[in-house]
């Protein structure tokens, strides 16, 4: 029995691939928006109840192709459920990180999934119904040093996302937010460095350093989660007849949640996540003996 219609953004890897699939076992009729079809139909293959599509979600052209594919496979009606899960991350040092890569990078991260929300969720309100998931991270409460463009991003997507769902939940229309900790993917691979920030003389080279043995160890915990343990949790708040409008996702993710609120002030906390990343970069000098 077809449970609805169902689209997903960034669905050439990672959690958009397991969500994709995941919703399709479902019983979903899926539209996979990919940036690379070739590649997509290589690795997707032959899979019942999937559609590929090229979507990049900055290219408005792609988003109307694509919605267009899944309200066809609806009868002409509202999409089911929106996981506007595409995103990457940039590194950087605030001082001198590209803006234009930010900006790029926001395209994606928060105007894409705005533009992906305007061209769908039209069709929901007025039918009275329908799931918004916007995949994010745990993330958008909290900010790690060289990554704070990213974070801000995420900050970004979980106002406009708390926002929607204040507005069009009125109309049956729910929105729910998933913010996980590490997810072993292929994610780093889509972060992209800016401003010389991995150059040996940079000021921040010791920094680099530390920062990507920490997340290389928190990458190969044991309680990092997988992009099907993530799809599954995305799976549970679609199929929820009241699901929570956050759900934090994993153990770490977790670990850090309680951490940010059991702290006492800001500077508590970001020693704690210093910590927890094994991150040697203290923010003042220290004080000289007596």
């Amino acid at each position: 029995m077809s449970q609805g219609v169902a689209i997903v953004t960034g669905a050439g890897r990672g959690v958009g691939r397991a969500t994709a699939e995941r919703l399709a076992r479902g019983g979903y009729q899926v539209v996979a928006g990919v940036r690379d079809i070739d590649r997509a139909h290589d690795e997707y293959g032959d899979q019942p109840g999937i559609t590929l599509a090229t979507l990049d979600v900055t290219r408005d052209a792609d988003i109307r192709s694509a919605v267009a594919v899944a309200t066809g496979l609806a009868g002409g009606g509202a999409i089911d459920v929106l996981v506007n899960n595409a995103g990457h991350a940039m590194m950087a040092a605030q001082e001198n990180g590209d803006l234009q890569v930010a900006r790029a990078m926001f395209e994606t991260n928060l105007w894409g999934a705005a533009a992906m929300v305007q061209a769908v969720v039209p069709a929901m309100r007025e039918a009275r119904r329908g799931t918004v998931v916007t995949v994010s991270s745990i993330g958008a409460r909290l900010t790690n040093p060289l990554i704070g463009f990213y974070h801000g991003s995420k900050y970004a997507l979980a106002s406009f996302s708390e926002a929607l769902a204040n507005e069009v939940g009125h109309f049956g229309v729910r929105v729910v937010m998933i913010e996980p900790g590490m997810i072993d993917t292929d994610f780093p691979s889509a972060t992209v460095p800016s401003g010389g920030v991995t150059d040996p003389d940079s000021p921040y080279a010791p920094l680099v350093q530390d920062l990507r043995a920490g997340f290389a160890a928190w990458r190969a915990r044991d309680d990092a989660s997988t992009a099907q343990s993530c799809a599954e949790v995305i799976w549970d708040a679609i199929a929820s007849d009241a699901p929570p409008m956050r759900i934090v996702v994993g153990d770490d993710a977790r670990e850090l949640d309680r951490a940010l609120h059991e702290a006492p002030d800001d500077y508590a906390f970001q020693a704690r996540a210093r910590e927890f990343l094994g991150i040697d970069w203290p923010p003042v000098p220290p004080a000289p003996p007596d």
